[in-house]
């Protein structure tokens, strides 16, 4: 049985247009660095991720982002879930869980053959797509992810923040240059759906260890994904 749509706050959409808008300028960043000369004179070199080159990466940066529009085009706005919500968290569990987890690798390795300046153009229209598009979103529209699982548009565009921020570090440390700085609080956003992932993997008391009581800590805490 569908459950009914979450009934927006007065607050929502301010807090949508953060959230959106810290994705967007992310997105921005990343095709702006993928743009830099050092990416293409290293396209088919080793990344700072094992098992894929520079090329690889960068293609797989531009997926993720992109995902966000794909899931817009797919996802009727008057479905309702069957369950309950996917959160950040959740989401994560079922995309590792996820057949095409295994299938990264090939995946983006496949994607790189578009050439390192024509991936930094889909980069950058990814962005401008999206800050068209969420522009003309309500706070509480809801997309169909991973087998057609729901959540917010805006938990959506907060698991983007982890995708797009930490493989934007990956390109930067690939590539010998300097990250690209973003707003303060899209890393914010990033900590605590890793610390609520750390939560739900190990329990509180573990990672209050891990942070504070390292002694105490039984086997690593992080990383957690």
């Amino acid at each position: 049985m569908a459950v009914p749509a979450p009934t927006p706050d007065p607050d929502d959409r301010a807090e949508s247009d953060q959230v959106r808008g810290l994705v967007v300028e992310a997105v921005h960043a990343a095709a702006e660095l993928l743009a830099h000369p050092a990416v293409a004179a290293r396209w088919d070199e080793p990344s700072a991720l094992e098992g894929m080159t520079v090329g690889a990466l960068c293609a797989h940066l531009v997926r993720a982002a992109g995902a966000t529009l794909a899931y817009l085009d797919r996802t009727d706005p008057a479905a309702r879930p069957d369950g309950a919500l996917l959160t950040p968290v959740t989401y994560f569990h079922a995309a590792i869980a996820s057949p095409i987890h295994d299938q990264i690798k090939q995946v983006s390795a496949t994607e790189s053959t578009l050439g390192p300046a024509d991936t930094a153009a889909k980069c950058a229209a990814i962005a401008n797509d999206m800050r068209r598009r969420f522009a003309d979103e309500p706070a509480g529209r809801l997309v169909a992810a991973l087998g057609g699982r729901m959540l917010t548009l805006d938990d959506f565009c907060r698991t983007r923040m982890i995708e797009v921020l930490l493989h934007l570090d990956d390109v930067a440390a690939s590539i010998d240059v300097p990250r690209p700085p973003t707003d303060p609080a899209g890393p914010a956003i990033v900590i605590d759906i890793l610390i609520g992932i750390a939560r739900d993997q190990r329990g509180d008391w573990d990672v209050i260890h891990g942070l504070g009581r390292t002694e105490r800590l039984q086997r690593p805490l992080f990383p957690v994904l």
